[in-house]
């Protein structure tokens, strides 16, 4: 199985306990530490790595291509959510659209009105959204993203709005100006899966949480699983560990017993545990 070493530790997520939370923030505060982490994990064997443009990210992508030690593939995953709520907390929804359409290069964000971007956006979400995109993908252009991600907070808001337009356009932005292999992060498998083969699109590369606890696998652990072996598209593995409640071979053992699964995503924050993942799922 391909193992895809995860970002979150590197921003200061735990799904396990607010402790440990502030242990990994104080840690990799220093972008050499990560840099130092993604360099025993691409040793290890671990070939991907997933990140955003969360400032500590940029940093470590800065850090990546002037040392450049090691050779790691990444998936993008879009957008920066954490990152778009905090622009809009500090400027409001006015500042955020209008930052996103300078930022973008609009050739209309030198006639609009402050008081008018709002409707536009409105109006123009199509353009909004591939501006975001862009500015999203910018940073990393010049380094071999294999694929880009849409976040599962989006992704499963536009399926419950049933925004057919809105995936095929994506899936056709990502494919045919950025040249990147399109995908979704989605935390009900099965809703996913049953509303893309309604709509006709071809089943595309998607990550979602699969381990042995059902953790985060909606409907149902069982209603995923069915899904898992009937989907004919790339399927990436997440919350493999359940939100630590699985252990580590534990996990190994559930997701080899899906032939249709190859890849899955992982977080790691020392040598030992990097070590003792790819024991137990390579």
């Amino acid at each position: 199985m391909n193992l895809i070493l995860g970002h979150n530790q590197f921003i200061g997520i735990s799904h396990i306990s607010e402790e440990k939370s502030i242990e990994k923030e104080k840690k990799f505060s220093d972008v050499k530490n990560i840099y130092d982490t993604v360099e025993t994990a691409a040793r290890l064997g671990y070939k991907e790595m997933i990140v955003e443009t969360h400032p500590r990210m940029l940093d470590f992508l800065d850090y990546y291509k002037k040392n450049k030690t090691f050779d790691i593939d990444f998936y993008l995953q879009v957008p920066y959510v954490q990152g778009y709520i905090q622009k809009m907390n500090e400027k409001g929804l006015s500042g955020l659209v209008m930052e996103i359409i300078k930022r973008g290069g609009l050739s209309t964000a030198t006639s609009l009105a402050l008081k008018n971007v709002v409707n536009f956006a409105k109006k123009d979400y199509s353009s909004m959204a591939t501006s975001a995109l862009r500015l999203e993908y910018t940073p990393f252009k010049d380094i071999k993203i294999k694929g880009i991600l849409l976040h599962n907070v989006l992704t499963d808001l536009l399926l419950s709005l049933q925004m057919q337009e809105i995936f095929v356009k994506y899936i056709d932005y990502v494919e045919d100006k950025l040249r990147v292999k399109p995908g979704f992060i989605t935390l009900n498998f099965q809703m996913f899966k049953n509303n893309f083969e309604k709509w006709g699109i071809s089943s595309p590369l998607v990550m979602t949480p699969i381990n042995p606890f059902g953790y985060d696998m909606n409907p149902s652990q069982n209603a995923v699983e069915t899904c898992i072996r009937q989907y004919n598209g790339e399927i990436i593995a997440m919350n493999v560990l359940g939100g630590g409640a699985a252990s580590v071979n534990k996990a190994g053992s559930y997701l080899k017993s899906f032939n249709k699964i190859k890849s899955c995503a992982v977080g790691a924050s020392s040598e030992k545990h990097l070590q003792e993942l790819v024991k137990a799922f390579l």
